[in-house]
C-alpha cells in the first residue's frame, strides 16, 4: 500500500515538473535544419576533368579551385593569341615610315617654294603622309584586336577551373578525374552550413502572423541548450486548408554541424495568446 502511494506520488511530482517546464518553455514547435546554400556547381564547357582538389566533407574557402579541366590546348591557344597581340614592333616600324614622309614632305615643300618640284610631286608626298599615318592606326587597331582576342581566350582558360562560390563544404563530387564535364548537369556540390536555416512548416497561421521579419526565437536540438535564431522569412502565401504558415530561421553554425537534423522552437507565450 504504502509503495503504491508513493508511485503515485512519484508520478504526480513528475506530472507537475513536466507541465511547469512547459508552462516555462511556452509552445513547442518542429523544425528542419537546411543549408542557407546550396551550390550544383557545372562547367560552362565540354572538357576532360583532369584535376579534383577536394574530397567529399572537405571545409572549403571562397576562390577555392575545386575542379580543373585538361587545359593544355587553350594555354598554347594563349600563347600564340598573346604573342600575335604584340604589335609594338609593327608599329615602331609603321611611325619610323611616317616620320620619313614627313621628312620627305617637308623637303618637297621646300623644292615646290623654290619652284624645284611641280604640284604633282607635292601631292604625291602629302598623299605619302597621310597614308603612312593610316597604316599606324591600322597597326594599333590591330593590336587592340589582338589583345582582346588573347583576354577572351585568357576568360576561357579561367573558366577551365572550377571554383567555391562561397565558404562550404563539399557535399557531393558528381564526376571525377578522367570524366568529361557535362555542361548540362552539376560536377560538384557545395553546402554553406554557416549560417544554417530553419524551416517550420506547421506553424498555425494565427502565430505565424504575430512575427515578423528580424524577430529572435529561441532553438535547441533535442536534450540541448536554447539558442538563437532570427527570422529571416515568413513565407509570403499562407496554407488556408491546412491552417499554417511556414516561417524561416537562420541561427549561427560555427561548429559546421550537418544540417536536415530536427530541432525544437519555442514560442513565446504572447505569440500562443492568438490561438486563444
Amino acid at each position: 500500500m504504502a509503495l503504491s502511494i508513493g508511485l503515485a506520488l512519484c508520478a504526480v511530482l513528475q506530472l507537475g515538473a513536466a507541465r511547469l517546464q512547459a508552462v516555462e518553455e511556452g509552445m513547442i514547435e518542429k523544425g528542419v535544419t537546411a543549408p542557407s546554400s546550396r551550390k550544383e556547381l557545372a562547367f560552362p564547357s565540354q572538357g576532360i576533368i583532369a584535376k579534383v582538389n577536394v574530397k567529399e566533407g572537405d571545409v572549403v574557402t571562397p576562390k577555392q579551385p575545386l575542379m580543373e579541366q585538361d587545359a593544355r590546348i587553350e594555354l598554347k591557344r594563349l600563347e600564340g593569341l598573346k604573342l600575335d597581340a604584340d604589335r609594338s614592333l609593327i608599329i615602331r616600324a609603321k611611325e619610323a615610315t611616317l616620320d620619313n614622309k614627313k621628312v620627305e614632305l617637308q623637303r618637297r615643300q621646300k623644292n615646290y617654294d623654290e619652284k624645284a618640284a611641280t604640284e604633282f610631286e607635292l601631292l604625291q608626298a602629302k598623299l605619302d603622309v597621310v597614308l603612312a599615318i593610316a597604316e599606324v592606326d591600322v597597326s594599333k587597331h590591330e593590336a587592340t584586336v589582338k589583345t582582346a582576342e588573347a583576354e577572351l581566350q585568357q576568360v576561357r582558360v579561367d573558366l577551365m577551373v572550377l571554383p567555391s562560390p562561397v565558404a562550404g563544404i563539399v557535399e557531393r563530387l558528381v564526376q571525377s578525374e578522367g570524366e568529361v564535364a557535362d555542361i548540362n548537369k552539376p560536377s560538384i556540390i557545395i553546402v554553406k552550413n554557416d549560417p544554417l536555416y530553419i524551416d517550420v512548416k506547421t506553424l498555425p497561421t494565427a502565430i505565424a502572423q504575430r512575427f515578423k521579419k528580424g524577430d529572435t526565437l529561441q532553438v535547441r536540438y533535442p536534450n540541448g541548450e536554447w539558442q538563437p535564431a532570427v527570422i529571416n522569412l515568413l513565407a509570403p502565401v499562407a496554407d488556408a486548408r491546412a491552417g499554417t504558415q511556414s516561417i524561416r530561421l537562420e541561427m549561427a553554425n560555427p561548429e559546421n554541424r550537418s544540417t536536415g537534423l530536427e530541432v525544437e522552437v519555442r514560442i513565446p507565450e504572447s505569440a500562443q495568446t492568438a490561438l486563444r
